[in-house]
């Protein structure tokens, strides 16, 4: 009963059988395997004649035949047992260690260890890997990272300065930059002084982009560029049309929104901006729900605030 208890459950590796064992302690349970396994071949050669001991064994019998889905009991049945439980507690251990395939009932073998994926993926900007048995993976932040994300960059729509350096224009704090969301991470970046550039030395970053609209820097943008604010960043996961998933980078109307948070006797649910993305829109009431961002006055006293 205790031995088939233990190798039940690999989140269980404490007081174990008595209460004074310990996954450590793998002598001692190979040596209560190998009893168990001799007294139940005992057993099964010659059943008890007392009534009482006879049906206590069968119905032991019966909980091994059901628990390990076996009709006829191997003479190693716990050994056996309790060799599988190591090795799946093992697992268990090292699960952190890994990026799990999203394929239900994926055999860990067939997982990739996460510093091989920075290394073999991640390092290329690429978020998505294939496992060994051919499932397509995408390593993207957690919907609790993604919220958290999206209520920074909408808890301060104000610009903190309206005459950046060489450039001149109005600029907000707060940034994701653009080519990590297409590479499936969300750099959360802050402006701190000087021009549109970002980051102002264009090696402190393995990207450089328009701070004023978020456009590649060199190629879709320069200082001699007038170009567009095109609002408030907002990060949401879609799928990709390959069979995985990725981040899609959208934006909210920031005078909009502004004029939204400072009208408090508006019609709040129809009068609330949308999140624009390139495959579609959310509501601007259903994002601000889900942000737990309804309450007007709250954010009408961040935005006062400012940044600094």
């Amino acid at each position: 009963m205790a031995l088939r208890t233990v190798v039940g459950d690999i989140t269980q590796t404490q007081n174990l059988v008595c209460g004074c064992l310990t996954i450590a302690g793998k002598t001692a349970l190979h040596g209560l395997a190998e009893a168990a396994d001799k007294a139940l071949q005992v057993l099964l050669a010659s059943p008890p004649t007392d009534a009482g001991e006879e049906q206590e064994f069968q119905l032991e019998l019966a909980q091994v035949r059901r628990q390990f889905q076996v009709r006829d009991v191997p003479p190693n049945i716990f050994q056996t047992k309790v060799d599988d439980w190591y090795e799946n507690a093992r697992r268990k251990e090292c699960e952190h260690l890994y990026h799990a395939c999203a394929y239900p009932g994926c055999s860990m073998d067939n997982w990739i260890l996460r510093v091989d994926f920075e290394d073999q993926y991640r390092s290329r900007g690429l978020y998505s890997w294939t496992c060994k048995a051919g499932h397509r993976n995408s390593v993207l932040p957690s919907q609790e990272e993604i919220n958290e994300v999206n209520r920074n960059i909408l808890s301060h729509p104000e610009y903190y300065t309206n005459r950046c350096g060489y450039d001149s224009l109005s600029l907000r704090r707060f940034r994701l930059c653009p080519e990590c969301v297409q590479e499936g991470l969300m750099t959360f970046a802050v402006h701190e002084d000087g021009c549109k550039q970002w980051p102002g030395i264009s090696y402190a970053h393995r990207h450089c982009f328009c701070w004023h609209c978020t456009r590649k820097w060199g190629e879709e943008c320069t200082h001699r560029v007038v170009c567009e604010d095109p609002g408030l960043q907002q990060v949401r996961r879609t799928i990709d049309g390959a069979g995985g998933e990725m981040l899609e980078m959208g934006f909210v109307p920031a005078l909009a929104y502004i004029e939204w948070i400072q009208t408090g006797m508006s019609d709040a649910e129809r009068d609330c901006p949308d999140t624009v993305f390139p495959s579609g829109r959310v509501f601007g009431w259903t994002r601000q729900g889900r942000l737990r961002m309804e309450d007007r006055d709250e954010l009408k006293r961040w935005m006062d605030e400012g940044t600094t």
